[in-house]
């Protein structure tokens, strides 16, 4: 499978910390609006659809956001101090080029921290609190750096974009700009070859946060069937054991197919069976719990039907997350065909799963 490496890149490099999208919702947007006519509400959220209005309905979604920081404190000498914005691991903060995003440009900063000579033997090996840390922009005194930043303004790690082998690729905010471009790559593929029913792709805000954007999603659509993708910890690196990461998961094996409480069953059969006919290769992995995505806004809606797909990904959470091109363009392929099969075989009462289902 053919990944496209430059929206990859640009929906990878592009900043969009929870709460603060607009940048990388720009770019899912124009992408869309090579196929369709796309809609952006007052969350943030982007979408395009295919056969708008048909029947059965299926959404593909990623959530746009990222993790990251915002500007809180300025102190007399000009550093700046932060607070974290998602699951960030006090481990992999300092050291780094980071990228304070203002109303007037970008500001550049670098992370401070006091020199290992001057830290007690005894306390060399532990990272400082995140609240301890703070960012060093050049700036001689409070008022000089608070002409340049303002609490609130988001920041990032400088992003960067590495081919690290062909195929494979480093860089932020694959989770979850790979499902992402996941909703984007089915909704293109979908279009070239629709079926019965409608596709929609959904570029979510605040899941890393708040889980805004699925969770008005939850509220607006009336979908009968919710595709989510998201990234899952690939197994397949040193120090992680798949026992106790809940199965294996490695990459260029193809997407993870969850089974569990957040996958109707009926649909997740389905997706397997789409799956072997049309030769993607595919995981299964036990999902017996809330998954942390936007799955668990969207399947509070009692008649859809929810899967949850996942992209295998190292390092999830770091400044450079590694994922396979090709998984990422399985995972459409399955999307966009699981679509076009759910058109063929729906009807009123089909994701019921109890034994006797309504007609």
């Amino acid at each position: 499978m053919t990944v496209d490496v430059g929206f990859l890149r640009d929906l990878s490099t592009t900043p969009g910390v929870s709460g603060h999208e607009e940048p990388a919702q720009r770019v899912v947007r124009d992408r869309l609006g090579r196929t369709t006519v796309p809609e952006v509400d007052a969350f943030g959220d982007v979408l395009g659809e295919v056969n708008k209005g048909a029947t059965p309905q299926v959404v593909v979604t990623g959530h746009a956001d990222q993790i990251g920081f915002v500007v809180s404190h300025v102190d007399d000498h000009g550093f700046v101090y932060f607070r974290t914005v998602g699951g960030w691991d006090a481990t992999i903060t300092q050291g780094r080029e980071y990228v304070i995003h203002t109303g007037a440009g970008p500001v550049a900063a670098v992370s401070g921290k006091r020199p290992t000579h001057m830290i007690p033997a005894d306390e060399r090996r532990n990272a400082p609190d995140l609240k301890d840390q703070w960012l060093d922009i050049g700036a001689p005194s409070r008022e000089e750096a608070e002409g340049r930043v303002s609490p609130g303004d988001p920041v990032t790690v400088r992003q960067s974009f590495v081919e690290l082998a062909p195929d494979t690729f480093a860089g932020p905010a694959f989770d979850d700009r790979v499902g992402v471009y996941v909703a984007v790559r089915a909704l293109e593929r979908y279009a070239e070859d629709p079926g019965r029913g409608s596709l929609l792709a959904l570029s979510t805000v605040g899941e890393e946060t708040v889980s805004l954007g699925a969770r008005g999603q939850a509220l607006r659509l009336r979908a009968q069937c919710t595709i989510v993708v998201d990234g899952d910890f690939a197994t397949d690196q040193p120090e992680l054991d798949a026992r106790k990461g809940g199965g294996v998961c490695e990459l260029g094996k193809g997407p993870v197919i969850a089974r569990g409480s957040c996958s109707n069953k009926r649909l997740f059969a389905l997706a397997c069976e789409v799956a072997q006919a049309e030769g993607i290769p595919f995981q299964v992995k036990a999902y017996p719990a809330p998954t942390h995505t936007d799955t668990d806004e969207l399947q509070v809606w009692p008649d859809v039907a929810n899967l949850n797909l996942a992209v295998p990904m190292r390092y999830m959470h770091s400044p450079f997350e590694v994922v396979r091109g090709c998984d990422a363009e399985w995972t459409a392929q399955l999307a966009a065909v699981l679509a076009r099969r759910i058109g063929e075989v729906y009807e009123p009462g089909y994701f019921v799963t109890l034994e006797e289902r309504s007609s």
